[in-house]
């Protein structure tokens, strides 16, 4: 190194210093900078499509998955989410009458992952925006404004949701995006339509309630046809049986029987020769009967003079022998 070289860095020797900071510091700067476009991070359940922007544009044959990749900084990587997602929409049906209907949906998607290139030259990111919310909504209304309001109440919630999906299956055919479901989450119908159904709706219970108590007298009255007609067969069957005989011989047990208690009675035998005998309960003789008798001694003119106890006489008590003899 000659010595004029020498005696210039001896001379500039803090001047380069600060010039070499100052060149490290830029190099770190656009480092940084550059960082995140040379280094892209594909997180879990994504996938990334590559655009070069001298070298053809979109790279269609490869879908970057999971992990960092290194690019260079002039190109771009678009990541897109290749998990189930859910978007709910909100929109206003015509129905086949013209009222407004308005529904609540929840449809669910997910991209196919090795038609990513394709869905992101066609379409782009904004997916939803342009085919998921516009598919949806036509679907619905197409499926949904073949119907009356009234008739919402009467179908099956599965039926228009499989033809809303059938639907949105066909009109996204030529896309990367696969519908899962669309799920009715809340139907709003009219005031006015509300109130109809409402009304009716309580009108028909009413009808089958009182069909049900129709069917119920009608099944009372077999019931009482059957009991009487067993009534009937029974009688028949029991007068065709019994006899004048047997039925005076269970009288005589009975009387038997009566006669047999501990109970005061007096039975009278012989009141006719087709009759059983007469039973009377003698528990009321047993009390003597008493007459009260005026005093003669009562001064008919002094109405002032005390009141004289009257006498009680007992009377005599029946004689059960003379009965008995004149039953004879």
């Amino acid at each position: 190194m000659s010595t004029g070289v020498k005696l210039w860095l001896k001379n500039n020797r803090d001047n380069l210093f600060f010039t070499g900071i100052l060149i490290g510091s830029v190099c770190l700067f656009l480092l940084a900078y550059l960082f995140q476009f040379v280094f892209v991070t594909v997180g879990s359940g994504e996938g990334g499509v590559l655009y070069r922007r001298f070298l053809g544009g979109t790279d269609m044959t490869t879908v970057y998955g999971e992990g960092t990749h290194v690019i260079f900084p002039l190109n771009v990587m678009h990541v897109y989410d290749t998990r189930v997602q859910e978007r709910r929409i909100t929109t206003s049906v015509l129905s086949s009458d013209g009222l407004t209907i308005i529904l609540e949906v929840s449809v669910r998607f997910y991209l196919e992952y090795e038609q990513l290139p394709k869905l992101h030259k066609k379409v782009g990111p904004e997916y939803e925006d342009k085919i998921v919310n516009p598919v949806t909504i036509s679907s619905v209304r197409e499926i949904i404004g073949q119907y009356r309001p009234e008739e919402l109440y009467k179908s099956r919630i599965d039926e228009f949701q499989n033809d809303m999906l059938i639907e949105a299956v066909e009109q996204n055919s030529d896309m990367p995006i696969v519908f899962v479901d669309i799920i009715i989450r809340n139907i709003r119908l009219p005031d006015l339509i509300n109130t109809a159904i409402e009304t009716k709706l309580r009108y028909e219970q009413q009808f089958l309630q009182y069909q049900f108590l129709l069917e119920k007298e009608r099944q009372e009255l077999k019931r009482l046809e059957i009991e009487a007609t067993g009534i009937s067969r029974f009688q028949e069957i029991v007068t065709s049986t019994l006899s004048d005989r047997y039925l005076k011989w269970k009288g005589i047990q009975a009387t038997l029987k009566l006669a047999s208690s501990t109970n005061s009675k007096v039975i009278i035998v012989g009141n006719d020769g087709k009759s059983l005998p007469i039973i009377l309960s003698a528990e009321n003789d047993q009390q003597p009967q008493t007459k009260t008798v005026p005093d003669a001694k009562k001064n008919d003119n002094n109405t002032d003079s005390p009141t004289v106890p009257a006498k009680v006489v007992p009377l005599p008590k029946p004689d059960n022998t003379k009965k008995a003899a004149s039953g004879n």
